[in-house]
């Protein structure tokens, strides 16, 4: 399963960035201004996607990318045994922090800009193109409640200049420092938009992906990295889809959930599989994949496998087993991290 993030998270990057360079200035306010809109803003490393960290050896850090994520198909050993699920956790969550880094970075840096325009419950930043783009975008956050905030990253055609023609790109809320609740809240990027606005850019993106959050608040109200809690759910066009339920500890430790519907094959030429993995994981790296998988390629007369999978500190397997015997056992299950 590939979630693609390629070209879409270089294409939001370059649109956020274009905001940057918005000149029209209607108001020149001060930092006091517009300092309650950026609260409302998470910053990118509090919402990562946790996992199971690169702390081994060099060699498995190296080879993790490249093993074999496939379950049904023909056996592919890689040079170095590095766990499959530990493997396919780390890719998962890496493609979704790519475009959570890239948005919520870009957005960091634009709102400690000088805003275009501010009135008495919202900022504004833009609206901006360049000669090649042909599309205006602008940046809003607005007080919808007391300490609470939508933002707003909107898009129009470059030669429009009607207010009707926007349309969002991306839609979040989120709550100021005095609110009980700062810290949480959601960000959702409508794909099909970017790519009605900006077909060469966003051709092969489509349907949504949202990230919900909820962080910790220190005793003066601060936002904490850890503990967190983030789902990520991506919902392409067509029957597949990828929801991640992640919990960091202070510890270093966590778990990933990850409920899908996606082909399992490392082809990703065959029919779709329902996967559902429990992943847990100690701070030095070390841990394990509980993993069922139904339908799809999965013979009916079987229903569904059922397997486990533990790795070390070197994020090397020391244990395999599953229900129909797909692969050898392998290991001992009591080196298990859980």
């Amino acid at each position: 399963m590939k979630l693609g993030t390629t070209s879409t998270h270089t294409a939001l990057l370059l649109t956020t960035l274009s905001l940057l360079s918005a000149g029209c200035t209607i108001r020149q306010p001060s930092d006091d201004d517009v300092s309650e809109y950026r609260e409302a803003l998470p910053k990118a490393d509090h919402v990562r996607v946790a996992g199971p960290e690169t702390q081994g050896t060099e060699k498995a850090q190296t080879a993790y990318g490249a093993a074999d994520a496939g379950l049904l198909a023909d056996a592919r050993e890689p040079e170095v045994d590095v766990a499959q699920w530990y493997s396919f956790t780390r890719n998962v969550r890496d493609g979704v922090n790519v475009v959570t880094g890239v948005i919520l970075g870009s957005l960091w840096l634009v709102v400690h800009t000088r805003p275009s325009e501010v009135g008495s419950d919202y900022a504004v930043w833009g609206p901006y193109t360049d000669a090649l783009d042909p599309v205006a975008r602008r940046l809003r956050v607005e007080r919808v409640a007391e300490d609470e905030y939508e933002y707003r990253l909107e898009g129009r055609p470059k030669s429009s200049d009607s207010e009707d023609d926007y349309r969002t790109i991306l839609f979040g809320k989120g709550y100021g420092r005095p609110h009980d609740e700062h810290g949480d809240g959601f960000f959702t990027i409508d794909l099909d938009v970017a790519r009605a606005l900006d077909p060469g850019r966003h051709a092969k993106d489509s349907g949504t992906i949202t990230i919900t959050h909820d962080l910790t608040r220190s005793p003066d109200r601060r936002l904490r990295a850890l503990p967190r809690t983030i789902v990520a759910e991506i919902d392409p066009k067509g029957e597949s889809f990828l929801t991640i339920h992640s919990t960091a500890a202070e510890d270093g430790s966590g778990e990933i959930e990850i409920d899908a519907r996606a082909d399992t094959d490392a082809s990703g030429t065959t029919a779709l599989e329902d996967l559902a993995m429990h992943g847990r994981y100690r701070a030095d790296g070390a841990g394990r994949a509980d993993v069922t998988v139904a339908n799809g390629d999965v013979p009916a007369g079987i229903g569904a496998v059922t397997l486990t999978e533990c790795w070390g500190t070197d994020f090397t397997r020391v244990y395999y087993s599953d229900s129909i015997e797909l692969h050898p056992t392998e290991g001992d299950a009591t080196a298990c991290a859980f």
